[in-house]
């Protein structure tokens, strides 16, 4: 008797979750709006806190790790805009705005080629959205030249060698 009494004394478990799933989303659903407000605003560090807290309700949503992207953006705190949007584009990969944000942040860190491959997905995504192929043209042109200042950059090193050897001859002449 007193094992049967044990067994009907413990709790039961409960098939539902901890917490009000429903009032969480809406939650963070009200701070993506306030964080739209702030951004809207110009008021980016309160726009990356609302979005923070969006995220630490619901870490699953590609809006609000993209919207904080554009907060971080806009602060040109690029790693971390950098960060979000690949973290929207890994939560919804087909999402062309996650890759437009990907884009924006590699450009503004000079990581032009990757930039483009960036805006290079996103324009499969959209191939006839005019404002993704000009993002793409642009990153296209960016990486084209950013090559090209590094092959300069080479030659001018190489140069510099050669007129130091070719002054140091003169003197010695």
């Amino acid at each position: 008797w007193s094992a049967a009494l044990q067994t009907t004394s413990l709790p039961r478990p409960s098939r539902a979750l901890p917490h009000d799933t429903t009032s969480m989303s809406e939650q963070a659903e009200r701070y993506k709006s306030q964080g739209n407000a702030a951004l809207q605003a110009k008021m980016f560090s309160d726009a990356v806190d609302l979005y923070t807290k969006a995220i630490a309700l619901d870490p699953n949503s590609a809006v609000y790790f993209s919207n904080r992207s554009a907060a971080y953006a806009a602060l040109e705190r690029w790693r971390e805009a950098l960060d979000d949007a690949v973290e929207a584009c890994s939560l919804k990969p087909d999402w062309v705005k996650g890759h437009l944000r990907r884009g924006a942040a590699l450009g503004a860190v000079r990581k032009h080629d990757e930039a483009r491959k960036a805006y290079l997905r996103a324009s499969q995504l959209e191939p006839h959205n005019a404002q993704v192929q000009k993002m793409l043209s642009d990153a296209a042109e960016a990486a084209r030249k950013a090559a090209e200042e590094g092959k300069n950059w080479e030659n001018d090193l190489w140069s510099d060698d050669d007129e130091e050897s070719t002054g140091a001859n003169e003197q010695q002449g």
